[in-house]
């Protein structure tokens, strides 16, 4: 007959860095400061202002781009999008910033990328060719758009033909 014995081990005390709750409350915090304070604390953040931000976000939940999470919303899931494009920021330097992990920031990236691409055809125009009035006049840029044109037409730039 075998007996089982269970071995007793000392439990190691967990470390902890804050209950769920003070790490909501420093989010939300730091949320506010960054896009309920100021017009030019929102742009040197997400380099955009309060209201075109908004708008933004108000068009991802009116189509169904983005959806409002249990911890979090699509103001934070854009904000956390914007401040990775406009400063050109790891992952890494956006866990104290926003108190979230890795996996959670790079998932919400990916939507809000997944998003902006579903409104590529609203919001993203092709080049025109039409060139300004001023530039075409000025003798400051005039060569330089000489030749530009020159190479659209597939024309040599000293003006004989073939």
């Amino acid at each position: 007959m075998m007996v089982m014995f269970r071995r007793s081990r000392q439990q190691t005390p967990r470390i902890t860095v804050g209950s769920m709750a003070d790490r909501a409350i420093s989010r939300e915090s730091n949320l506010r400061y960054i896009y309920h304070s100021s017009d030019i604390n929102c742009s040197n953040q997400l380099r955009m202002r309060k209201a075109p931000f908004f708008r933004l976000c108000a068009i991802f939940r009116e189509r169904n781009l983005l959806l409002d999470s249990i911890h979090t919303s699509i103001e934070e899931q854009v904000a956390m999008f914007l401040y990775v494009v406009g400063h050109n920021q790891r992952y890494r330097t956006l866990q104290p910033i926003f108190r979230r992990s890795i996996e959670v920031i790079s998932r919400y990236f990916k939507a809000v990328l997944y998003a902006v691409g579903e409104l590529r055809d609203e919001m993203i125009r092709p080049p025109s060719n039409h060139c300004h009035r001023k530039i075409q006049e000025s003798t400051r840029f005039n060569p330089y758009f000489k030749v530009n044109v020159l190479f659209k037409q597939r024309q040599p730039i000293d003006g004989t033909y073939e």
